[in-house]
């Protein structure tokens, strides 16, 4: 709870608020001369979809200067969160020391993506334990199980296989869990 007593919700970005899946799935084939479709990395990590030859460059892109500058917003999430920000502290967490090289393009593309959160409300962190939120929505199961308080799996083609979380399958979803 914050000094005003609303709840803090925290929010990832890749792959919950950021659709970096598009970005790469565009970028691997610009690079490669051939697609890689959603259906293709059901289930797994795009690393492991790919021939093993490419494997190193599919995620070396993710350290890149630029690559996260222009991610697009995940369809719905600025309308629900700024919906949700009446009623909750919204925050930003990212395990950004996984791509360190990408700070200051995430940071450029909270700005501008979600000017309604101010920079206060950014965590750039490597590890979720130490976000103190109420909730936390994120993809990864790994940062869930060590989130101290009340963690949502957002759906994503790498944890259709996880049960451990309540699961929000979109953003009509979080408005609807939050309503």
């Amino acid at each position: 709870m914050t000094a005003r007593g609303r709840k803090v919700l925290a929010v990832d970005l890749d792959e919950v608020s950021a659709d970096t899946v598009a970005k790469r799935l565009r970028r691997y084939e610009a690079d490669h001369g051939e697609a890689l479709s959603r259906a293709a990395i059901h289930g797994r990590q795009i690393r492991d979809a790919v021939p093993p030859g490419r494997r190193v460059q599919v995620e070396a892109c993710l350290d890149e200067p630029g690559f996260s500058r222009d991610v697009p917003v995940m369809a719905d999430a600025r309308r629900v969160l700024r919906d949700l920000a009446e009623r909750f502290e919204i925050v930003f967490a990212t395990s950004a020391m996984d791509h360190p090289v990408s700070l200051h393009d995430r940071y450029l593309w909270l700005q501008e993506s979600f000017p309604f959160v101010p920079d206060r409300g950014y965590v750039f962190c490597g590890s979720k334990q130490f976000v103190h939120a109420d909730y936390l929505i994120d993809d990864n199961p790994r940062n869930l199980e060590v989130f101290p308080g009340r963690g949502l799996l957002f759906d994503a083609h790498h944890n259709v296989a996880e049960d451990r979380f309540p699961r929000l399958s979109s953003w009509r979803d979080v408005h609807r869990y939050f309503a």
